[in-house]
């Protein structure tokens, strides 16, 4: 009977470890699966307009060291240090397949950047400043921004980092497209450090410049220059000269809205569009063209007779959004709503 039981036992213990050796190697196999099954093989980026594409796959691969599989990267992200890169604010990600994810890109917001002690340091909506770059970098780094960065990533992708390679990428300097944010005057800041608020005499004016923002992020209008007066009124300055007078914050919206529709009335012109008496009623602005040197001496000699004009001031018409008047003539020109001729 002792013997029977003794091989009995020996018999199951051998079952079981029979048992335990095949779920162990089912489990290895699964392991092996997952890792090959969800091997990421590629990572599409959205919302990002700072940084190229694959500036962010090449962040993605150095701060995320689970970005090597797909359902590693989507649900147990590392909370990666992008101080380094500073107009960067979150990446999340979403499993799209078993081989691809999508990195969607939160950014911080510049509404501008002024100069001071020879350097652009830009800020956002409260006023903090992201980065200050010396101008005479800026300058010579935008020129070979997009060659540079195309080159390098070309060569990334068809040759396999060595661990030198991989250390002077982790410590790379990332080129954030920039062109878009208009320079702010008017601040009157006489220093500026980053991760700090930018010193100015009323603060109110950041959240000013923070809805500004919005609104021409919104229709795509974005100039080349701000200029902040008293009592906090703003002119925007676009390419070739033109001054667009907004006046105080009220009916900003209204403002940028109406300047959404006349601003392309006035390619090639110079001169000043005055917005600020815009409201929810009020859509007819004025826009004062500027008058040649050549042509300013015949206006003052035909000063007494543009005086005695009613309708117009001289190289003044005035002119409406052509969606909100259908077309209609504009007053005192004999011109068309949307047209330029004769302008």
């Amino acid at each position: 009977m002792g013997e029977k039981k003794k091989r009995k036992g020996k018999k199951r213990r051998r079952r079981l470890a029979r048992l335990l050796l095949l779920c162990a190697g089912i489990l290895v196999l699964l392991v092996l699966l997952f890792f090959v099954i969800f091997q990421t093989k590629n990572i599409e980026v959205t919302g990002s307009n700072r940084y190229t594409e694959d500036e962010i796959r090449q962040l993605v691969e150095q701060q995320e060291p689970l970005s090597f599989n797909t359902v590693l990267l989507t649900f147990f992200p590392v909370r990666a240090d992008f101080s380094g890169v500073p107009f960067l604010e979150d990446i999340s990600y979403e499993l799209i397949s078993p081989t691809t994810v999508r990195a969607v890109v939160d950014e911080k917001t510049a509404v501008g950047y002024v100069e001071v002690d020879g350097q652009k340091a830009y800020f956002d909506g409260d006023g903090i400043v992201l980065e200050c770059i010396p101008q005479e970098e800026e300058t010579q780094g935008q020129g070979t921004q997009a060659e540079g960065t195309q080159e390098e990533v070309e060569s990334l992708d068809t040759q396999p980092l060595t661990e030198e390679d991989q250390t002077e990428t982790q410590t790379q300097e990332y080129n954030p497209n920039l062109e878009d944010i208009p320079r702010i005057e008017g601040l009157n800041a006489v220093s500026a450090s980053v991760g700090a608020q930018l010193p100015v005499s009323d603060t109110a004016i950041f959240e000013t410049l923070d809805a500004l923002t919005r609104l021409l992020d919104r229709f795509e209008l974005w100039p080349e220059q701000v200029n902040v007066l008293e009592e906090m009124e703003l002119t925007l300055i676009y390419e070739g000269n033109i001054r667009i007078l907004l006046g105080g914050e009220e009916y900003l919206e209204e403002k940028i809205t109406k300047l959404s529709g006349i601003l392309p009335q006035l390619e090639g012109l110079s001169g000043e569009l005055h917005l600020e008496d815009v409201d929810e009623r009020n859509g007819d602005v004025v826009f004062a063209k500027d008058v040649p040197a050549a042509e300013e001496s015949q206006a003052t000699e035909d000063g007494q007779a543009a005086e005695n004009n009613p309708e117009t001031e001289d190289g003044q018409e005035t002119v409406t959004d052509p969606e909100a008047e259908n077309g209609q003539e504009t007053e005192g020109t004999g011109e068309t709503t949307g047209q330029t001729e004769g302008q």
